[in-house]
């Protein structure tokens, strides 16, 4: 911003010799003096040669740049880059090359449109185990702002297609030799990409870089791989399922038993209730004979007045005790069919 002030200034002092000259040629013209011409021109002049000088030797530096500057006198370049800020150099002795310090990002992708080089611009590469796959690379990279002297020296502005791309390349070639395809497809993509990060910040550290992170955006692997791994997890589906049916099946066996022993313990105390029973009305029986017609009699309904059993059946009831206690009848047979009994309740 003040360099261009500067210019403007310089070239605001161009226009006032250039109108000192207009009026000297009035004066001359009209045989009048010219000092105030000349006088005008002279400043003018001075002042866009000296504005020129100090635009020319002044440098603005941003602040995700640095500059580093090179005399041309002693052919040597600054140990120390400029920072951010304003800088007065030497016109014409000094010049300043400005790089960018801001983090870059340099993209190889097998997609086209998406990487640097137009078209496909995947890495392949072989694993361990001779599998061929292709990588979508990107890495995050800046130069060091302490080295940028190294970077004017030894790349100035090929840095990335000369000393970048190739390194990540074949760094990325070399460290995936060091992986199965089995890794890479499960848990040690990750690490891959921190390997590569780390292998590719040896290679260009003394350059004057520094490498922020790499990413692993996409690995393809080979078809033969691809269905290999399709059908590694189909068997692996069908045994989970024959797994579950197996166990499925155990466990309805083992209900099965649950509830075969639940009847057994069910019927075995149903029988021990059932002889506990018995027992208790065999006690209740041996102490008292006439209960059980007792209890047939009770359950008799309350409109029966008479009941007939056949003489000869071995009956519950004792017949003649029962007329006894009835009043005495005796033996009477009057008005009952032929080897029947009967008897008033």
């Amino acid at each position: 911003m003040i360099s261009l002030l500067l210019t403007l200034i310089a070239l605001a002092g161009l226009a006032a010799a250039g109108f000192g000259v207009f009026l000297i040629v009035q004066a001359v013209q009209r045989d009048r003096p010219a000092r105030g011409g000349a006088l005008l021109t002279i400043v003018g002049l001075v002042a866009a040669v000296l504005f020129f000088i100090m635009s020319a030797g002044v440098v603005e530096i941003q602040p995700s740049e640095v500059g580093v500057v090179f005399n041309s006198l002693s052919g040597d370049l600054s140990t120390e880059p400029l920072g951010p800020g304003m800088h007065v150099i030497i016109p014409g002795v000094q010049s300043v090359t400005i790089y960018s310090v801001a983090q870059q990002n340099y993209t190889m992708s097998g997609r086209t449109g998406e990487g640097a080089v137009s078209g496909d611009d995947a890495v392949e590469a072989l694993t361990n185990d001779g599998q061929q796959v292709r990588l979508d690379i990107a890495v995050i990279y800046a130069i060091d702002p302490t080295k940028a002297s190294i970077v004017h020296q030894r790349w100035q502005d090929r840095y990335q297609d000369g000393l970048i791309r190739s390194t990540v390349r074949a760094v990325t070639r070399e460290v995936l030799g060091q992986f199965d395809v089995q890794e890479i497809y499960g848990e040690k993509r990750a690490e891959l990409a921190v390997e590569i990060q780390a292998q590719v910040q040896d290679a260009i550290g003394d350059d004057g870089f520094l490498v922020n992170d790499v990413q692993v955006r996409n690995i393809v692997f080979s078809e033969e791989y691809v269905n290999s791994i399709e059908q590694k997890q189909v068997a692996q589906q069908q045994a989970l399922e024959a797994e579950f049916r197996v166990e499925q099946k155990k466990q309805e066996a083992e209900q099965l038993k649950a509830e075969a022993e639940g009847d057994k313990q069910a019927a075995i105390t149903r029988a021990q209730g059932e002889a506990e029973a018995l027992r208790l009305i065999n006690e209740q029986l041996e102490g008292n004979p006439l209960l059980i017609q007792w209890r047939y009699i009770e359950k008799l309904n309350d409109n029966v007045r008479i009941v007939v059993i056949p003489s000869n059946s071995p009956f519950l009831f004792d017949m003649e005790s029962l007329i006894q206690q009835a009043g005495g009848m005796g033996d009477s047979t009057t008005g009952t069919p032929e080897g029947e009994t009967e008897a008033n309740q």
